[in-house]
Parts: structure tokens; sequence; C-alpha cells
């Protein structure tokens, strides 16, 4: 077996009819056993314990999350979380429990990452997780429990279809910043499966990026749960009318906090991903850089945009209409909040036969062609 070991999560003297005795009526409270992954920051935004679901203000509060796995017998647990990360490459997150006393019928052991199938291919080996998983809390627009990056949700009174032409012509007024630079990116993962890094270098012969972060020449300072500090965002608003939300891989659904940060912020994001962006934010509220041939059309589009004030304001139309979430806290309160609330709903037992399709081997996740340029 390759990457992922097996080890008991259970003291020896445990057994089945302990276990039973230990189970939780139907109505009372979930328990929930993260079982590695709690140093993560979406972990460490929302809590552990009973209280977290209060102070979060969860629909269902009635849910206890630990990370002690000596606690009680792993059958003990409504769920069993397990977090699948490329952070992850001690012995010791690396392993899987061992329900060497038979998987209760009721409990739900859940897979769940933020990570793309590229990321996780090098640290597991997903055929030797078969039939183990019952849900998914992960990104991905089929998970069991959503834990996305962001949220871009209407607000009271959601608009017409009708409605958006005349609210972009109204966009169309002069105001907003007065910005002097084209398209700024900030990245500090510089080789990618996507090579987005090639796309860049190929756009940037037509029109002016600037790269803030190791990969480039230019510095904002870091926060500890934001990676870029909240005042460089400021910086790219006041001073660029683009920005490059480009994913280091281009696979189903895989839109991270970039994207949803930059939706936040008064500034035209341009996204090269794999995912459908039309499923995540309004209609005109971004440029999709796959909708051009190459990285020259794109270009010329921004440069028409950029000499336009009249069209490049057509972009934020949806601005007083919408609602962006983008914060750790944001993410992490929707996705606990989910898997609490799930707990305490019907539903049919299933399990996964395996994972390998979708996060083993990264074959659905593609890449820029740079042969698409000559």
């Amino acid at each position: 077996m390759t990457n992922v070991l097996f080890m008991s999560a259970l003291p020896s003297k445990a057994n089945q009819s302990t276990t039973v005795q230990l189970r939780r009526q139907q109505n009372q409270t979930k328990t929930i056993l993260l079982w590695n992954g709690s140093g993560r920051k979406e972990v460490r935004a929302f809590g552990l314990g009973y209280e977290a679901f209060v102070n979060q203000n969860c629909t269902y509060t009635q849910c206890d999350m630990t990370n002690n796995r000596a606690q009680h017998p792993i059958e003990y647990y409504d769920a069993v979380v397990i977090v699948f990360n490329d952070e992850f490459t001690s012995n010791d997150e690396l392993r899987m429990p061992d329900f060497k006393n038979g998987r209760n019928p009721n409990q739900h052991v859940v897979f769940f990452t933020q990570e793309s199938p590229v990321a996780l291919k090098a640290y597991y080996n997903m055929t030797d997780l078969s039939n183990m998983f019952n849900w998914t809390m992960t990104y991905r627009l089929n998970a069991d429990v959503p834990f996305v990056y962001g949220r871009i949700t209407p607000k009271a009174g959601a608009l017409k279809p009708e409605e958006i032409v005349r609210y972009r012509q109204h966009a169309r007024r002069p105001g907003g910043p007065l910005r002097n630079k084209t398209a700024a990116w900030m990245v500090s993962h510089c080789d990618t499966h996507s090579q987005r890094e090639t796309y860049v270098k190929e756009l940037s012969k037509y029109i002016d990026v600037e790269i803030y972060g190791r990969c480039g020449n230019l510095s904002c300072a870091l926060d500890v749960l934001h990676h870029s500090d909240p005042q460089c965002y400021g910086m790219l608003e006041s001073n660029y009318k683009f920005y490059l939300s480009f994913e280091n891989s281009l696979c189903p659904d895989y839109v991270t906090e970039k994207f949803f940060k930059i939706m936040g912020h008064h500034i035209v994001p341009v996204v090269y991903g794999g995912a459908d962006y039309t499923k995540h934010a309004p209609p005109h509220s971004f440029i999709d850089a796959s909708k051009f041939n190459k990285p020259k059309d794109l270009a010329a589009y921004l440069k028409l945009l950029d000499a336009n004030d009249t069209l490049y304001n057509e972009y934020f139309w949806w601005k007083d209409h919408y609602r962006v979430e983008f914060s750790v806290n944001d993410m992490s309160r929707h996705g606990f909040c989910n898997l609490c609330q799930k707990l305490h709903e019907p539903v049919n037992v299933k399990s996964y036969k395996e994972l390998e399709s979708e996060w083993g081997n990264g074959n659905q996740c593609k890449s820029f062609d740079p042969s698409t340029v000559s």
C-alpha cells in the first residue's frame, strides 16, 4: 500500500458492548471526532467542543467535536472526519483509523479536503481507501457536506434576469477609484500543474502584469490567517483595474479564496480555473480567460476595457445586490455547521466504493497548453 498507513484508534480493552453503551440517542448531541488536521486554519477558526457550534450560531447546535482520539472508542462517534491535505506528511498525520471491531452502521466516516486531486495524489493512494467513506466534505458541488472557499449570495429581493441589463447600463456612469495600472497577480506557488505561470508569461507580452510574492519582484505584507494582509487588497483596488485569479490546478469545481477575496473588492477578477464560474458568481462580474483562444486575445479585451470606463464599469453592476463571503471564519462556519445539521437529518446509508476516479489521479484536471499560442 502506498503512502496511506493504518492504525488502531481503539484501546485494546474496547469491545462492541462498550460501544453500544456509549452511543448517543438519535435526538441527542451528535459527536464528531476530528481524526487529524486540528491545526488547520479552518479548524482553529471554528473551534472544538460543544461551545463552538453555539458560538458560531449554527442552526443545529447539538454537536460536540473533539480531536482526542483516545477519549472514546472510535465506534462511539456519530462522525469521524479525516482531513486530506498536502501539509500532512508525517506518518501520524497520514495514518487512517482501523475499525478493528467493525463499523457502526449509523456512523459516518467523512472524507474532508480542500485540496485538488493534483495535490493529493502525491501523498495518498486512494485505491487503498475503497469502501471506507460515507460522506465527502469538500469544495465540489456534489459534496455531501459543502465546504466551499467562499460564497456570493443575492441580498433580499432577487433580481430578475431582465433587470440585469438595466443595472449594467446604470453601472456605466462615471465614478469609482482612479487607477493607472492594468493587472496584478499575487502568487507564491511558481511551478504549477495548471501552467498558469506560462499563461501569464505569454499574457505579459501584450499587457502589463505586476506580480507580487515569491514568483514576482513585488511584495505585500502577510497575515497569519488571510495569507495576504487585508491592506494588500486595498492597495490592489486603488491601483489596478484587473486581478489575475488563476488557480494552480484546473480541476472541476476548484475555486479557491483568491477569487472570492477579489470579488469582495472593487476590482475585476480575471479567472483561470476548471470550474464553471457562472455557478459561483453573478453574470458579467468576472472575465474568464478560458473563453479566449489565446492570451493575446484576452489581452486585447482587457485593453479595450482599460480604455473604456463605460464598458469597464459594467462589471460592477452587481455590487449593491449581492454579498460576498470569503473569510476563513465564513468558510469554516458554513462547513462545520453544515456537518452538524446533516448529522441531525434523516439520511440514507451510503458509502463510496472508490474515490480514485474523482480524487486519486488528477486526470480530470487540465493545464495550459503553450502550443495554443503559436
